[in-house]
């Protein structure tokens, strides 16, 4: 590899790489990710998300991105009409030879507030840093070879003036939730504008590289169709800078028990991100505990390099519901 085409990536890493966030197809099982005012809007106290994501695989170097979730509500108790809810948000991505990292840490809140007994609305933020990484050791250079063999012990000629750097990061959103009291028809719309700082990003110290602002909105919901089918379509919308993603599609969800304390469902689906890839998705329901898997095909032009292979899935949610006394109970359980 030459100079000019290394200084050629690593521009191309500054401001057009580093201009996308990551993304999951099961955008519905990473709410924190999606948006900050889905803090707290769920059925319990406490609750862990974990999302694993494997990309590309048949191609030399694949991505592997992990976000990890925790939430809790404050205080429900004293609150009859409203709610607040805290929790912390961890992502972490590393992608290509160079192994470009990201690692970002949010703490996340939400107030939400009681329109009447079946119509919610909140508002969230986050706030925390992001840092982001290259690995010279990890690349190779024409000036590593000796005119016979590579050489790793040679010197590489090439002085990058930043191998890591850490930056605040600040994300907003707002949300409106509906339920019904048989908690199977429930509706959730938002919008939630991230980077609202549009911090530096450059590993060249060039101010002018930033993280471009990106706005969202997303929609996910759940309608029995039978005594023991439910439909679950979602969408979710992005655009950041020059790039937009669109993602949507529905899994049904088989009821094999809804005794309580001892639920359990069976869910298929299957959903296209415009453009880019389908995704085939299976998962389980077992009270507090629900487990997903999904896997994309490609359908890009990028295929010729993956062979249509994009990627394994997984989503993992579990829920803490602390015992209430009568007099805590609500007809909408979010609280």
């Amino acid at each position: 590899m030459n100079r000019l085409f290394y200084i050629s990536i690593l521009l191309l890493l500054s401001i057009n790489g580093l201009a996308q966030d990551i993304h999951f197809s099961q955008f519905y099982n990473a709410p924190l990710q999606t948006n900050p005012a889905m803090t707290g809007i769920f059925g319990g106290d406490v609750r862990f998300v974990g999302n694993f994501r494997h990309q590309w695989a048949s191609v030399p170097v694949p991505y592997t991105t992990f976000s990890g979730s925790f939430e809790h509500k404050l205080v429900p108790k004293l609150i009859k009409t409203n709610g607040l809810a805290a929790g912390l948000l961890i992502n972490q991505d590393q992608a290509g030879d160079s192994r470009l990292s990201l690692t970002n840490i949010m703490a996340s809140a939400a107030y939400a507030q009681a329109m009447n007994d079946q119509n919610f609305v909140s508002i969230g933020f986050q706030v925390g840093i992001g840092q982001r990484r290259i690995d010279m050791a990890a690349l190779t250079f024409d000036s590593q070879f000796n005119g016979d063999i590579f050489d790793p012990n040679l010197p590489t000629q090439e002085n990058l003036p930043i191998l890591n750097f850490v930056y605040p990061d600040m994300n907003a959103g707002i949300n409106w939730h509906f339920q019904l009291p048989d908690l199977r028809t429930w509706v959730n719309a938002g919008a939630s504008l991230a980077h609202l700082n549009t911090p530096r990003q450059s590993f060249f110290e060039n101010d002018d590289v930033r993280l471009s602002r990106k706005l969202a909105f997303s929609t996910d919901a759940s309608f029995p169709i039978s005594a023991k089918l439910d439909l679950q379509p979602a969408l979710l919308y992005q655009r950041q800078n020059t790039y937009q993603e669109l993602v949507y599609g529905t899994n049904v969800k088989y009821h094999l028990t809804e005794n309580a304390g001892n639920e359990m469902g069976l869910l298929f689906g299957g959903w296209h991100r415009w453009g880019d890839a389908i995704a085939f998705f299976a998962g389980l329901d077992y009270t507090t505990l629900s487990v997903g898997i999904s896997y994309d095909i490609n359908i890009s032009p990028f295929n010729v390099a993956t062979n249509g292979n994009g990627g394994p899935e997984l989503s993992v949610i579990y829920t803490i519901a602390k015992v209430k006394g009568m007099e805590s109970y609500r007809s909408c359980p979010i609280f």
